[in-house]
């Protein structure tokens, strides 16, 4: 299993993404979001999930590490 890419996200002002650079690069279409809230054993894992069109044409997963502050693509959809 590939581990998520880094990656740096802009949003638009309603909190949705709005672009990422990084390793891919360019305006996102937000379809779907869901938020995943556990403790995994003692250490809270709280991600937003994202499921987003890149560049008009890419289906993608983001998620939001909410704790560090940090976004990931987890999944390209091929």
């Amino acid at each position: 299993m590939t581990p998520p890419t880094p990656v740096a996200v802009t949003l638009n002002a309603d909190g949705t993404p709005a672009y990422i650079t990084g390793s891919w690069s360019g305006p996102v279409d937000p379809i779907a979001r869901w938020k995943v809230e556990t403790e995994w054993w003692a250490q809270a894992v709280v991600r937003e999930y994202w499921k987003v069109v890149l560049n008009s044409d890419l289906l993608c997963e983001l998620f939001h590490d909410v704790s560090r502050d940090e976004w990931f693509i987890e999944r390209v959809y091929d």
